[in-house]
């Protein structure tokens, strides 16, 4: 079976003061991104697509080197002016439109059902084992795997989740709160996204209609065009439902610099070769 990975790595890691999806960590010495890479390939996906700016690419060209014939890897550019039919703006975009933005950004070349992670973020092998048991037996539905928030939060600052709302196993709505720490949200512990979902490629269809709606409706340039946004739309409008099977695996990640060597010591305990790509 053809499965894609997609990963989002296009960010410009504002809070984090670097670009840290080409930070070295865990007992392999490679980036974040490549252990879920290489939990992926063990399980069955077939090719990966990395989500990045242009001016970043010298840095992902090492890491696709570095992982040579292992699988196949293409690179797709988030640019701003992409599906955009060359809209103006009253104020001048610096910021990435977003996430279900970065994902239109990879219409054109992913034509399998895919699942798609962020570059930062550490899921285990376990949830790439259920998306691919998942669209082995499902053509039409999309998933998500979300996390509980408690597993989630950095004990570094403060962070931004989407809080899902299950009925018999399928996501009924999901809502985003921001600012979320271990302090303000004791005693809580919904499941949340971290941006893990698989979705059939007709999910693009809804993805680049919401954008062009959102393009003439959006008023700050700060505004986003969520992936989140667009399971909301699809949801409440009953045209696409998303199955969740979750998990009870601890977060890791590297929102802030002082995440890392946290990240890095949980790593460390799992169960990877120390030369990962050899």
């Amino acid at each position: 079976m053809q499965t894609t990975l997609i990963i989002m790595a296009a960010g410009k890691s504002s809070r984090y003061g670097s670009l840290k999806q080409t930070e070295i960590i865990g007992p392999s010495d490679v980036t974040l991104m490549e252990y879920s890479i290489y939990d992926a390939i063990n399980v069955g996906f077939t090719e990966v697509i990395l989500i990045l700016r242009r001016e970043t690419q010298p840095y992902f060209e090492a890491i696709k080197n570095r992982i040579g014939n292992a699988i196949r890897i293409e690179f797709v550019y988030q640019d701003l002016k992409q599906f955009t039919n060359n809209i103006e703006t009253h104020y001048i975009r610096e910021k990435p439109w977003g996430t279900a933005h970065a994902l239109l950004c990879c219409k054109d070349i992913c034509k399998n059902p895919f699942v798609i992670i962020n570059a930062d973020d550490f899921y285990g092998k376990s949830s790439f084992e259920n998306a691919i048991d998942f669209f082995k037996n499902e053509k039409k539905s999309h998933l998500i795997i979300p996390y509980y928030l408690q597993n989630t939060l950095s004990r570094n600052g403060k962070v931004n989740r989407g809080i899902c709302e299950i009925e018999n196993n399928i996501l009924i709505s999901i809502k985003e709160e921001i600012g979320l720490t271990k302090d303000n949200t004791e005693g809580q512990n919904p499941l949340v996204s971290m941006n893990f979902w698989g979705f059939q490629t007709s999910i693009f269809i809804f993805i680049q209609q919401l954008f062009t709606e959102f393009l003439k409706c959006h008023e700050n340039k700060g505004d986003e065009f969520l992936l989140g946004d667009v399971v909301s739309y699809t949801i409440i409008n009953k045209i696409e439902s998303f199955e969740v099977i979750q998990s009870n695996r601890q977060w890791h990640g590297i929102t802030y610099k002082e995440d890392k060597a946290h990240a890095h010591n949980a790593l460390c305990k799992l169960q990877y070769p120390t030369n990962l790509w050899s």
